[in-house]
């Protein structure tokens, strides 16, 4: 595991003060109905002072003298909304937005040492009007410079932005540990304010996600900044009461303004045994400013399936691409699996058996048939993450289901078996596994017995609608102030407009399925053989066609006059009759064509 520098140690010691003084506030942070006085308190012979915008006191900030009336006068006034943290073309300013309260204090002595650690307590006053409609809050307190300054800031364009590249660069497409900031987290339930409140390391995360204006992030919980963990029950079908990492997902990164995608899709991985990654939506506040709903989410790493699954984290191998990228572990029995995929015959059972060995087939099945319902156009080539436990066998873990359930016409099929070199959202090696799967008739056969099972059950719109109406339910009356800050979605009447676009796709999604699948297949047998016999030859009248058995899935029957024209056209699972006038004809059953003489 990563570990910080020294001379980062350092700084966060000096952050944190180097002695044990403590000032302790006379209210907690999280949710109030109404205002109160704020009493803060320290040991004899020291004085408190505090900050309103999230910065680490100093000697110069407000020195406390009397209990503190929370109310609009201690919003902070620092505006960090109007700061610029993305490019032109994404960049949105509103007029004012909703803030809480945040107070930061310390300790000094009388030669104006800070001499203790810095205490943060955040306070969501509904009648003050920060009122987050029942989501939970998130409150991240952080050095200004640290977010964003021209040189240090992880939140903005900065000094690593190369207009020419400007997609892809600037401060927050940074990484490694010297793009870590040490952070404050607060996070309240709505119900009775527990959660946590604690230092923690904070980076930029996604791909997309980072330079749009409302940022995706990774928060760490570290030794070294105090707690090596993140102690609270953050969600309900989550097997411990701790997580080592937490992604903080951001609403305006769906593809679309729906903002609840990725959610619906990861409980869709759950209720068919896929691992995924559980998340809650929640309204985020960074130095005291409201920064829009976010969902707080797992992040799919060592740590997850140490925390789902037991062992160690380092007893796992995980890789982040179909090139072998290795997330954590060891990546050479990845890597030595796919080069010899590149020329195995898979239409060769002991090849088959041999894959069977390397990768949980079932796992695998279920991975594709998941991905190809929701129609993930950014896929495969990105958003792949699998694991084995030792040397055992790979598994996929289901995540980032952004781009998803929006587009029926998405050639998924086309998609998953590409053979050119795109780079996304496909790619020859990205295919290549279950291209070669495809070779094979008992994985043709698994695949599509169970996609037809997960259609008629767990993909049913009477199975998907509820993950929708729940989804909706959760954020709904949080979407304007979301859309007010970051303008995605525009207003609420367009987000519920989008809704009905995901409503839509689920509702018609099985039947496009079953046509879609089934053109597929019969693609895929137009390019084999398949042993049919035809009889008898000739024959009067009636020709007899049979099938071959435990036949799974659609054939194409076409048969053409003796100068190549299209006379009749049968698609069929079991063997049939077909009545055809005098004459000599040519039926083609896959790639292989027979003539036969019709009396």
């Amino acid at each position: 595991m990563k570990k910080i520098c020294f001379v980062a140690f350092i700084v966060i010691m000096l952050r944190l003060g180097l002695c044990s003084q403590t000032v302790t506030f006379s209210h907690s942070g999280g949710f109030y109905n109404n205002s109160f006085n704020l009493e803060l308190t320290c040991d004899e012979g020291y004085h408190i002072r505090y900050t309103t915008n999230g910065g680490i006191p100093t000697a110069n900030s407000p020195l406390y003298t009397n209990p503190l009336a929370l109310n609009e006068s201690l919003y902070s006034n620092s505006d960090i909304y109007t700061i610029t943290t993305t490019i032109d073309e994404l960049l949105y300013i509103p007029n004012s937005v909703k803030k809480c309260i945040i107070i930061r204090a310390c300790a000094f002595d009388n030669d104006e040492n800070r001499v203790g650690q810095v205490t943060t307590q955040s306070y969501f006053i509904n009648e003050l009007g920060c009122d987050t409609h029942g989501l939970p809050a998130m409150s991240i307190a952080a050095d200004s410079s640290d977010l964003f300054d021209y040189y240090t800031g992880i939140f903005v364009p900065g000094v690593n932005f190369d207009p020419s590249h400007d997609y892809w660069s600037g401060n927050y497409y940074m990484s490694g540990d010297e793009w870590e900031r040490v952070v404050n987290i607060e996070f309240y339930e709505p119900a009775d304010n527990s959660g946590v409140n604690q230092t923690a390391g904070i980076r930029t995360h996604g791909g997309t996600a980072r330079r749009g204006p409302q940022k995706g992030m990774k928060l760490y919980a570290r030794q070294e900044y105090g707690t090596k963990r993140f102690y609270h029950k953050f969600f309900d079908d989550s097997p411990k009461n701790s997580i080592k990492h937490l992604v903080l997902k951001p609403f305006s990164c769906q593809w679309f303004s729906t903002g609840i995608q990725d959610w619906i899709c990861n409980n869709m991985a759950k209720s068919i045994g896929l691992e995924y990654i559980a998340s809650r939506p929640e309204a985020l506040f960074i130095n005291g400013e409201y920064w829009g709903i976010y969902y707080v989410s797992e992040r799919p790493d060592s740590h997850y399936l140490e925390d789902h699954f037991g062992h160690g984290d380092d007893d796992y191998n995980v890789i982040g691409s179909w090139h072998g990228e290795a997330e954590d572990g060891e990546n050479a029995n990845f890597i030595q699996m796919m080069q010899w995929l590149e020329d195995a015959d898979l239409a060769d059972s002991t090849n088959y058996e041999y894959l069977c060995s390397l990768i949980d087939i079932d796992n695998f099945i279920n991975y594709y048939c998941l991905e190809l319902f929701i129609a993930n156009n950014d896929w495969p080539a990105n958003n792949m993450r699998c694991y084995q436990y030792q040397d055992g066998k790979w598994r996929w873990i289901f995540f980032d289901g952004d781009d998803c359930l929006k587009k029926m016409s998405f050639d998924v099929f086309g998609n998953a078996t590409c053979e050119q070199n795109l780079g996304w959202p496909t790619d020859a090696i990205s295919t290549l596994m279950f291209r070669r799967l495809l070779e094979n008739e008992d994985f043709r056969s698994a695949f599509y017995t169970r996609f037809e099972h997960l259609l008629n059950n767990q993909f049913d719109y009477v199975t998907t609608k509820p993950y929708l109406t729940y989804a909706k339910s959760l954020v709904i009356d949080e979407i304007p102030q979301q859309a007010a800050r970051f303008n995605r979605p525009k207003n609420l009447s367009s987000w519920e407009s989008s809704i009905n676009g995901i409503n839509n796709f689920l509702s018609d999604r099985c039947d496009n399925m079953r046509e879609r699948i089934n053109e597929f297949f019969v693609s895929l047998e137009e390019n084999q053989s398949i042993v049919a016999s035809i009889f008898p030859n000739p024959t009067y009248g009636t020709i007899h066609i049979n099938l071959p058995e435990n036949q799974f899935h659609t054939i194409k029957i076409q048969i053409f006059s003796i100068v190549g024209t299209l006379v009749c056209e049968r698609y069929a699972t079991t063997s049939l009759d077909i009545d055809m006038p005098a004459g000599i004809y040519l039926i083609k059953i896959g790639n292989s064509t027979q003539r036969i003489v019709v009396i």
